[in-house]
């Protein structure tokens, strides 16, 4: 039973990062080709974060809470950094992300793709979006080395 959960942790895992780091690129390209595209990109974020983000998220959370009773302690500081780090993204994702991505698709449709105010709320979401990159790096390293245990 491990040995699932570890794969579905770690499946979620690749989700999840890989998808965050496939948005980044993406909207690189699209920003630096054809900036007319920003409007759908940010309705596509907004149905990756639904669709694909939070499905993976959950997974993530279910499998290593159940790897953790199986085999691990939530008191082990590895395991206590990386469900920290682990909330702090998925608020990030529900709280800023996910309604910033709605607002900017809005703007986009209202005022056209050049939208001062599409393109900020865009902005704002990358610079969150390269932070959570850098969290995912160190919960990989975490899970990886698992300093203290």
């Amino acid at each position: 039973m491990y040995q699932l959960l570890l794969y579905l942790h770690i499946l979620g895992g690749v989700i999840w990062v890989g998808g965050a780091v496939a948005i980044q690129v993406l909207a690189v390209l699209v920003g630096r080709s054809d900036p007319a595209q920003a409007p759908a990109l940010a309705r596509h974020f907004e149905a990756l974060g639904r669709w694909l983000f939070l499905p993976a998220s959950l997974v993530i959370l279910v499998s290593g809470a159940a790897m953790t009773i199986q085999a691990w302690s939530f008191g082990q500081v590895w395991i206590a950094m990386s469900v920290s780090l682990w909330v702090a993204s998925a608020l990030a994702g529900a709280l800023y992300l996910a309604p910033r991505a709605k607002r900017a698709a809005a703007a986009f449709e209202a005022d056209g793709p050049t939208s001062a105010t599409g393109r900020k709320l865009i902005g704002g979401m990358f610079v969150v979006s390269r932070l959570e990159l850098v969290s995912f790096a160190i919960i990989i390293a975490l899970m990886v080395f698992k300093p203290g245990s």
